[in-house]
């Protein structure tokens, strides 16, 4: 069976969104692209999944995901997540959010405007 190896994001300010995903989440870079053409970033989970951020060329529209995509990041803890993402300056959807026996979610946008969600289920969607 294929596995997800990551998914892509456009950002303008790459190393700017790097440093949200290191910090926020705890991502680690394993591939630095700083310095190509375009720019860009590997980073990972401790699980190995990786999110790779790309230069997006100047001119380029930033793409409206809120119908269409979303990261999902699995917390022990929506409540204190949503705090220090809150403090980190983020501001989450609140006609989104879902608290009931299959899981506990909220979303939310990344610097660059890309959709996230941070998600809590009781037994793991994938074992």
């Amino acid at each position: 069976m294929a596995r997800i190896e990551h998914v892509a994001l456009f950002a303008a300010d790459p190393h700017a969104l790097k440093d949200f995903y290191v910090e926020a989440f705890g991502l680690r870079v394993i591939l630095d692209n700083s310095k190509a053409t375009p720019p860009g970033y590997f980073l990972a989970d401790d699980a190995g999944v990786a999110v790779e951020l790309i230069g997006r060329p100047a001119g380029v529209p930033a793409v409206d995901t809120r119908h269409v995509c979303h990261i999902a990041f699995i917390v022990d803890d929506v409540a204190a997540s949503r705090a220090d993402l809150e403090a980190r300056g983020v501001t989450f959807e609140n006609d989104t959010a879902v608290d009931n026996e299959t899981m506990t979610t909220a979303f939310f946008r990344d610097p660059e405007g890309n959709r996230l969600q941070i998600v809590k289920r009781p037994r793991p969607l994938v074992s």
